[in-house]
């Protein structure tokens, strides 16, 4: 186990001032579950007025600078075109950043919101290493009690078993966890088609042993025929498009700036389109196994990548539906979606799935 000290408790920093452009915040480091608007144009007026404000921290480690607190502050500099910010800067990694990240807050600044407080155990009970530290330590990096960290470690072991059991766990490949208002949701996922593959190009199934358990039956929606061309918004912001990507239909509901631009790859063959020019992050993935991909463990490399690359509110796009529980998933992370999916029956089957959040969905 590391030094319980945090690398800013025991290296040396110095007072800077450090170009925005060049301050990365893009790295999982932002502590809060998402940022407050008014906040920001509140900061921006006080520092309009000549209020002076804390030096944000950053840690660099020789190539980048990584924001580690301060994103309000930096946000409002930027609302009033200011090119520089003091900083505090110490030597260190992303992963030092991270850590420092996790308890900003807890004694000082903005109060932190539960939301705010379980985002930031679950980054560490999450993190391979860190996973292993006991619920006082973590509590301790986090500024919460050991009994917080405890609750929220067996929420996530019983949505997603593998993070405490390193995958030894069994689990139903026709069971999904869904979370909503606190509350989590096994949704058997039986009725969900199942579609024949044919004989050529057929690929072998792997092995599995089924968890037998009681799963509660979840009533479904039927959401009706679902066409080509067809546009579904669901819940508040996020929208199904059934058809191809390059679609105008679908172009013109994509927001100015994408958060993250996800890629499920059917073949082989398909190759990764162009990233688009207003995505800050990118995950292209293909397995061999087809639909006969242990779903869970693709939710949570999902997981994985918004939480390390995306805060509140940034938009994904996801081009292919391999899952039909992902805008689930999607929703809890609190970003909003826009969906390519040709498909007509997985766009069926997603709308079913989402039927489990008692939101709306409807045609547009």
């Amino acid at each position: 186990m590391p030094s319980p000290k945090p690398l800013s408790e025991s290296s040396e920093s110095s007072i800077e001032s450090i170009e925005i452009a060049k301050i990365r915040m893009d790295g999982g480091t932002q502590p809060r579950s998402k940022l407050y608007e008014e906040v920001v144009a509140d900061y921006a007026e006080d520092m309009k007025q000549g209020a002076t404000f804390p030096p944000v921290v950053i840690y660099y480690d020789g190539k980048d600078y990584w924001l580690a607190d301060g994103f309000h502050r930096v946000r409002a500099k930027e609302a009033i075109d200011e090119k520089e910010i003091s900083a505090e800067v110490f030597p260190g990694e992303l992963r030092d950043a991270v850590l420092h990240s996790v308890g900003a807050n807890a004694a000082h600044g903005l109060r932190r919101t539960n939301a705010d407080k379980r985002r930031a155990v679950n980054r560490l009970v999450r993190d391979r290493e860190w996973k292993k530290w006991s619920d006082r330590e973590i509590g301790r990096r986090c500024g919460v009690s050991g009994k917080f960290v405890g609750t929220v470690r067996r929420e996530l072991s019983a949505t997603y078993s593998q993070i405490d059991s390193d995958g030894q766990d069994e689990i139903d490949p026709n069971t999904r966890m869904a979370i909503r208002g606190g509350t989590t949701f096994e949704m058997d996922t039986t009725n969900i088609r199942n579609r024949p593959q044919s004989e050529e190009g057929k690929i072998p199934k792997r092995k599995r042993t089924k968890k037998k358990t009681a799963t509660p039956k979840i009533a479904e929606t039927q959401p009706g025929k679902v066409n080509k061309g067809d546009v579904w918004k669901l819940g508040k912001s996020h929208y199904l498009f059934c058809g191809d990507p390059p679609s105008m239909k679908f172009q013109k509901l994509l927001p100015p700036e994408i958060g993250v631009f996800l890629v499920f790859l059917e073949s082989r063959d398909q190759w990764p389109p162009a990233i688009p020019e207003n995505a800050m992050n990118a995950l292209s993935f293909y397995t061999s196994h087809g639909e006969d991909f242990h779903l869970e463990t693709l939710r949570a490399i999902t997981e994985n990548c918004l939480s390390g690359t995306t805060d509140a509110n940034d938009p994904v796009v996801m081009i292919n539906l391999i899952d039909p529980s992902l805008f689930i998933l999607i929703d809890e992370l609190e970003c909003p979606c826009y969906c390519a999916e040709p498909d007509p029956l997985r766009c069926s089957d997603a709308l079913i799935a989402w039927s489990v959040t008692n939101q709306p969905f409807k045609k547009l």
